[in-house]
């Protein structure tokens, strides 16, 4: 009987190995999509810094140009227009975008902006193929 007992613990032991080894490496490929999604946020951030050297830089002009009528613009618009009413004007606006459009989609203007200026490994990749704008 007792030979019964000894078989029966061999096998809770192989399948606590077996378990062991599959926790072991659930944690592991865990550990690897952490690393990955970390490495891909920093490669968005780096982009994104990249992105805004390159408008400051005049890479595309045509698009730098467009910064700076913005920001003109903006200039402009915070001198003549009390600070006051252009939050409420963006408040209201913020607040009621769903009752006037309810199947509008949202985006951000400024990191469409962003993705039209090439990041510093576009700009390389493209110099490399001969395809320069000055």
């Amino acid at each position: 009987m007792d030979a019964m007992f000894d078989w029966e613990d061999e096998e809770e032991d192989k399948e606590d190995k077996e378990s062991e080894h599959k926790g072991f490496m659930d944690k592991l490929y865990a550990i690897q999509d952490v690393f990955f999604s970390v490495q891909n946020a920093l490669d968005e951030v780096a982009s994104n810094g990249e992105r805004i050297k390159n408008t400051v830089n005049w890479t595309v002009p045509f698009l730098s140009w467009l910064a700076i009528a913005a920001l003109l613009s903006a200039v402009v618009l915070l001198y003549l227009v009390p600070l006051r009413y252009l939050v409420l004007i963006w408040g209201v606006n913020k607040f009621t975008k769903k009752l006037r459009d309810p199947y509008m989609i949202d985006n951000n203007e400024l990191l469409d902006f962003l993705s039209r200026v090439p990041s510093d490994v576009q700009v390389v990749s493209s110099c490399r193929e001969g395809r320069i704008t000055n």
